[in-house]
């Protein structure tokens, strides 16, 4: 490492004028004692989340990105010798309250050995990365308690109105607003909701090239993954089953007639694809872990917009933005919340079992419309609360709105918008 770089790194970030952060609904702390780990996929807006952070003495921040190539070749036993090229440069602030902003850290080998000493030294810290299992599992481990996670994902709806700027207010919702607001659930789901899509007129290519660098970088770098055609076929698998059932035995029967793959390598690779947020796996809802484990698990994206480049399907987009929001729930206010589907294998299904610490509190189905379909979605619905001692039935449609009361259990029938909008 080279002082001389580090001051220079450090002083432009001072200089230069900070592109405006919108606010979002994440909003981590920076406690001292503990670092602020945020994790979440490429270009979801952590390092502008990061930015956010910075108050009115800028001086006291020092916020080092490590895929610059100025700081390439950090290792963790490098950061004493960056407090002292901070400190050459500002040795007024010497006792003061100083912030380290570490973006994509996992790129720094040691960093945790890194994020220690600035603990140790009474600087407060934010660290980001673009891996799941990779930093968090750090964070557990290695900072011995003295890391918090907190997980960033792409734009809520709520989130995305903004960005489009459009406010409202729930006595507001009527007329022309509604309208608008639906038809901006069509480009949310459509193109999905990563903030530069949002922002940017190019949504296609930049999508494409997102899914590339998430490919490329994310998965078969970090991972160091020889089988790139391999995981590329794997991706395009992923894609045009999102929103259904999976396991990954079928996914292994599938690649090993086509190419000879062993499990084990499937199943690196799949938590490879997991680990990288480009996917996620949802299990079954079941009496014991092992049951769980066993029954076959439901795709989900981390953005709808991804799904253009395979069969893209606005039903399985809306169920699929539905999942979203109940993660949003549980990373940005909730931890205790836990999310599964329910049946499956000819047996009643329900999409959705939101429970927390095990005990079921919401169940929702998700339809593009009630019309030819109430019985079925309701008496599933109405099955699995018995089933599940849950009374909280919701069904998500595209449009509908109603209020079905059966016996002694009441379904709130809620159009998607209202849903993400969370009235």
């Amino acid at each position: 490492m080279n002082p001389d770089e580090v001051k220079r790194y450090i002083r432009l970030f001072h200089e230069r004028d900070l592109p405006g952060a919108m606010e979002r609904e994440l909003q981590p702390p920076l406690n001292p004692g503990k670092a602020t780990a945020i994790i979440g996929p490429r270009r979801s807006g952590k390092t502008y989340l990061l930015y956010s952070m910075v108050g009115e003495n800028r001086e006291r921040y020092v916020y080092l990105n490590f895929e610059n190539p100025l700081l390439f070749g950090t290792s963790g036993r490098d950061f004493p010798g960056i407090v002292d090229a901070y400190f050459d440069l500002y040795p007024e602030n010497v006792g003061a309250d100083v912030f380290f902003l570490l973006d994509e850290v996992q790129n720094v080998p040691g960093w945790e050995t890194g994020v220690r000493y600035l603990l140790d030294e009474g600087f407060r810290v934010a660290v980001t990365g673009s891996s799941s299992k990779l930093l968090s599992r750090e964070v557990a481990t290695q900072l011995r308690g003295r890391g918090v996670s907190y997980t960033l994902l792409p734009l809520s709806f709520r989130e995305f109105l903004r960005f489009k700027g459009v406010e409202f207010e729930k006595h507001e919702l009527y007329g022309r607003k509604v309208h608008l607001i639906k038809k901006l659930l069509e480009e949310y789901l459509r193109y999905g909701a990563f903030p530069e899509v949002a922002l940017l007129d190019d949504r296609v290519r930049i999508l494409e090239e997102y899914l590339s660098v998430m490919i490329t970088k994310d998965i078969v770098e970090r991972h160091r993954i020889r089988n790139v055609a391999l995981v590329e076929v794997i991706v395009k698998l992923l894609l045009s089953n999102y929103a259904k059932y999976t396991s990954y035995s079928s996914i292994h029967r599938f690649l090993k007639s086509e190419f000879g793959t062993s499990k084990t390598t499937v199943l690196e690779y799949l938590r490879a694809l997991e680990d990288s947020f480009f996917v996620f796996f949802l299990p079954k809802f079941a009496p014991s872990r092992k049951e769980s484990l066993r029954a076959p698990r439901k795709v989900y994206l981390i953005d709808t917009g991804l799904a253009l480049f395979s069969r893209k399907d606005p039903a399985r987009d809306v169920e699929n933005a539905v999942f979203l929001e109940l993660l949003r729930r549980k990373h940005y206010s909730n931890p205790l919340l836990s999310i599964h589907y329910y049946g499956g294998s000819g047996e009643m299904e329900v999409d959705f079992v939101v429970s927390e610490s095990g005990r079921p509190v919401e169940l929702i189905q998700v339809t593009m419309s009630l019309e030819g379909t109430m019985d079925r979605e309701i008496s599933a619905l109405i099955h699995a609360g018995r089933v599940l001692g849950c009374k909280n039935l919701t069904v998500v449609t595209l449009e509908d709105e109603d209020a079905v009361e059966v016996n002694d259990l009441r379904i709130n029938v809620v159009p998607l918008w209202k849903f993400l909008l969370g009235i």
